[in-house]
């Protein structure tokens, strides 16, 4: 994923009792800017929200937050990611949508995880088997219009850490986002496998399968949805073999057979959003009162390709802003 780029100011107004900074419009997304720093239709060097940028003096004003770029509000305006000028960058000649995540030095913000909870690394995470970084639907704005018309199903984003669980020719693995681990009895990914029976599932398919979804509950990020222990919410069910992901329908009735909980539903039908609906949508997401859900995923019922999005699947995230705002997404 590209965590910086060259993008487009398409839109600037004023923030009521700011004389120092405006709001600007990048992608889907609302920033604060230096006032009078840029005109609409300028380019700029954005800074995809939740990274880490390099520690360099034009990032000198992020080392109070360790220089990780969190949801912010100023005068009352939301804040996300990072617009700055392209005089940041070594000069050449740039172009919207350039890459230049490298040139930065910014990284992507992964959530800590105690290693004990983890387990013992076998090795690097699989090749063959995708990971389960979802794309924010606000970094590609132009991708909402290939979700319209479909039938689609919108879940609600678990806040815990990702999970794969795999049978390839009757060899059963278990992985964190990462790592894959060995089977080791401290390990919560192992125990959690064993609980669910995930191999014994996974052999019902005859085939070479994945299993993903979401480890959430006590000693992890928090426990956001205030669970006892660990608990499993799945969320894909992947063809090895032809690299495919099941349907939304072969999923829940895999999980149904297989008594695997997933991860809930909270809309479905025919997709007519604007950005901004889903937005709203992601923020009115609560896992219990008072306790904000990280947000939503979009995907079609029936498994469908995007020209738009990176990984080529049509599927995104939307993170609710209250989330991000109360735990610093």
């Amino acid at each position: 994923m590209k965590l910086a780029s060259i993008q487009i100011i398409t839109d600037i107004r004023p923030i009521e009792g700011a004389d120092r900074i405006e709001a600007a419009t990048v992608l889907g997304y609302q920033t604060v800017i230096k006032k009078g720093e840029f005109r609409p239709g300028d380019l700029c060097v954005w800074h995809e929200p939740d990274t880490v940028t390099a520690d360099k003096p034009v990032y000198e004003f992020l080392r109070k937050q360790s220089f990780r770029l969190r949801v912010s509000r100023f005068k009352g305006q939301v804040s996300q990611g990072l617009a700055l000028s392209l005089t940041v960058l070594p000069s050449a000649a740039y172009a919207e949508g350039d890459d230049v995540t490298e040139l930065t030095g910014i990284q992507k913000y992964e959530k800590p995880l105690a290693l004990h909870l983890a387990g013992v690394a076998k090795g690097a995470f699989p090749s063959w088997m995708p990971k389960t970084d979802e794309p924010n639907l606000r970094s590609y704005p132009e991708a909402v219009g290939e979700f319209t018309g479909k039938e689609c199903v919108i879940t609600q984003k678990v806040d815990g850490t990702s999970a794969t669980f795999y049978l390839r020719g009757g060899a059963f693995g278990v992985c964190s986002r990462n790592l894959e681990l060995l089977d080791d009895p401290g390990s919560m990914f192992w125990r959690v496998a064993q609980e669910h029976r995930v191999r014994d599932a996974l052999a019902t398919l005859g085939g070479n399968f994945g299993l993903q979804g979401e480890l959430h509950g006590e000693s992890i990020q928090g426990n956001h949805l205030g669970v006892k222990g660990v608990a499993l919410a799945v969320f894909n069910l992947f063809d090895i073999a032809t690299r495919a992901y099941a349907s939304h329908n072969t999923l829940a009735e895999f999980c149904q057979a297989n008594s695997l909980p997933r991860v809930r539903e909270v809309w479905r039908g025919e997709f007519r959003f604007s950005l901004p609906e889903l937005v709203e949508l992601a923020s009115a997401q609560d896992y219990a009162p008072g306790r904000p859900a990280e947000g939503i995923v979009i995907r079609p019922v029936e498994e469908a390709r995007s020209r738009i999005l990176e990984s080529g699947r049509l599927s995104a995230k939307v993170i609710s802003e209250r989330y991000a705002l109360k735990h610093g997404e």
